[in-house]
């Protein structure tokens, strides 16, 4: 059974800074949002390895993403963890995003809380 898209906005794309890693509340999920490869994307916030908020602990290294906490690296665009070895895992949980009307919009059914 698949659920239908449930858009809600998260952040105004005009708040989108190149090369920033945003935080974003959406219901009950935490985000962050960020623009790669010319689009909006968006992400748990929560390192797949211990769970640390990405908001908190992530920085920007041209196109790819650093978790400061124990220096996991994903590809910004994908969420894709870097590693000799594919690890699907420990891949980011990534929403669908929508821009509609200067917004950018998460949906939330896509990926469960937990």
């Amino acid at each position: 059974m698949s659920m239908s898209p449930e858009w809600h906005p998260a952040i105004a794309v005009s708040e989108l800074s190149p090369d920033g890693v945003h935080p974003a509340i959406v219901g009950q999920h935490k985000l962050i949002v960020l623009r790669a490869d010319g689009q909006a994307v968006a992400y748990r916030d929560a390192c797949p390895h211990e769970g640390f908020p990405m908001s908190k602990n992530a920085e920007r290294q041209d196109f790819v993403l650093v978790c400061n906490k124990h220096l996991w690296e994903f590809e910004a665009a994908t969420g894709e963890y870097i590693s000799r070895t594919p690890r699907p895992e420990c891949n980011l949980k990534r929403y669908p995003t929508r821009e509609v009307n200067g917004m950018v919009e998460v949906d939330i059914s896509a990926v469960p809380l937990t």
